[in-house]
């Protein structure tokens, strides 16, 4: 009996370790497919992207045509932030580089744009 309470005290241990290490390598984020995709790529074939998550890099800026922050590349290509769901408040980014994941998607009002869950940062 007492080999028994051991022998599952010592595997539940082992299942918790195991899935506390899978929780922080993958951020605590859904393991879900996330494709890295340039902004370029974005913005030349949206509909190979649309309705998919997303994590792409580029300048915070603000489009006063949109009324929205948005994510530009090396090429002038842009891509509208079109919602953010994080609390970090973005005026500190705007002018950074910045990596930004959500949901893309197109629209006939704004174009191409990501429903943004993350934003943050890129380490130099």
């Amino acid at each position: 009996m007492g080999r028994t309470v051991m022998y599952t005290a010592i595997a539940a241990l082992a299942v918790f370790l195991l899935s506390a290490t899978f929780v922080l390598q993958h951020g605590g984020e859904s393991i879900a497919s996330v494709r890295q995709v340039s902004v370029h790529d974005l913005t030349t074939g949206p509909s190979l992207f649309e309705g998919q998550h997303v994590t792409t890099a580029g300048v915070l800026g603000f489009s006063e045509e949109h009324g929205h922050y948005q994510l530009v590349d090396e090429g002038n290509f842009a891509v509208i932030i079109r919602e953010y769901r994080g609390g970090a408040p973005l005026d500190d980014l705007l002018g950074r580089r910045v990596r930004v994941s959500g949901v893309f998607g197109i629209s006939q009002e704004s174009g191409v744009y990501i429903d943004a869950t993350f934003i943050g940062p890129v380490a130099d």
